[in-house]
């Protein structure tokens, strides 16, 4: 039975990287998809963009991801993607491709492991399931962990980045010189918001409006921060007031939350503590402090 399980798996994956190999190689050959790279890199000028052409591996992993019954949630999917900072236009694919190939894989390894250490058929089968499981969810915790990873960043570096764009625009730059000065000056202290912030000048360079640009970078973020700056510089475009004083009047708000995140950062560390303590630190020295004591108990009940 299980050697009948193994060799499905193992015809399965063969059948899918055969196909994905093939889909490929009738994708390199197609003039309608050679004309669309030739046109893509002559408008970039050379320049590498997110619509070059991928690594082989990564378009089999995609190819291998359309597999996956998910099309109605692949804006969703694709909007999860960017906020973890991948924005080709195969990265969904990728995504799912993966979790393919792990569900099938981690199973396969586990087979080859059983079969070689003579497990026994219960546990076999459950680690068949648990492999499965976890191999289709890890690429799952991998982009969630990236999006937290993100998010932090950038709501850590966000009131540093309005304070300098607060001394760019009085100082007389317009707001996508501006933007274009926070970014050259955030690179090193934050990379990904420097990045954000780079797209939006590039985004109102090539002819989108500031409005769009702006909603853009709070869409790709995902911070609700970021959202609140972005309507107060859409209203204050609308209205014709000073950006100048509405940015510093958002820059002072913003550290005013970064304090008050900082201090219940701080209360929660207690509540933190309780669980190493309790379970690790007292157990220990309640052992050093009444193990002797325990010692001497239990010779005088012997003895007598």
């Amino acid at each position: 039975m299980f050697l009948l399980v193994f060799s499905i798996l193992i015809f399965a994956a063969i059948a899918l990287g055969a196909y994905a190999a093939y889909v490929d190689s009738v994708t390199t050959r197609s003039p309608v998809a050679m004309r669309l790279r030739e046109l893509r890199s002559q408008r970039t000028g050379g320049a590498v963009s997110y619509g070059d052409r991928p690594p082989l591996l990564l378009q089999l992993v995609a190819q291998l991801g359309g597999f996956m019954p998910a099309r109605d949630g692949r804006d969703a999917l694709r909007t999860g993607l960017i906020r973890a900072g991948y924005r080709r236009r195969e990265a969904v694919l990728a995504l799912l491709g993966s979790k393919v190939v792990l569900a099938v894989g981690l199973p396969i390894l586990w087979l080859l492991f059983a079969y070689s250490t003579g497990q026994p058929g219960g546990r076999v089968f459950f680690g068949i399931i648990l492999g499965a499981v976890f191999g289709f969810y890890l690429p799952t915790m991998f982009i969630a962990m990236r999006q937290s990873t993100r998010h932090d960043e950038v709501l850590t570096s966000l009131p540093d980045a309005l304070d300098l764009l607060v001394v760019c625009v009085e100082a007389g730059l317009g707001i996508a010189a501006a933007l274009q000065r926070v970014a050259v000056e955030m690179r090193i202290a934050s990379p990904v918001l420097a990045g954000e912030l780079v797209l939006v000048n590039q985004e109102m360079q090539t002819g989108v409006s500031r409005t769009d640009a702006l909603r853009n970078l709070a869409e790709r973020t995902g911070v609700d921060e970021v959202y609140s700056l972005v309507a107060m510089l859409i209203q204050t475009d609308r209205l014709g007031t000073s950006v100048g004083q509405a940015l510093r009047a958002h820059a002072d708000s913003m550290r005013t939350k970064r304090r008050q995140r900082a201090e219940q950062l701080a209360r929660k560390a207690t509540v933190k503590l309780a669980f190493p303590l309790v379970l690790l630190i007292f157990p220990a020295l309640l052992l050093v402090l009444l193990g002797p004591a325990a010692i001497q108990l239990m010779r005088a009940l012997t003895a007598s």
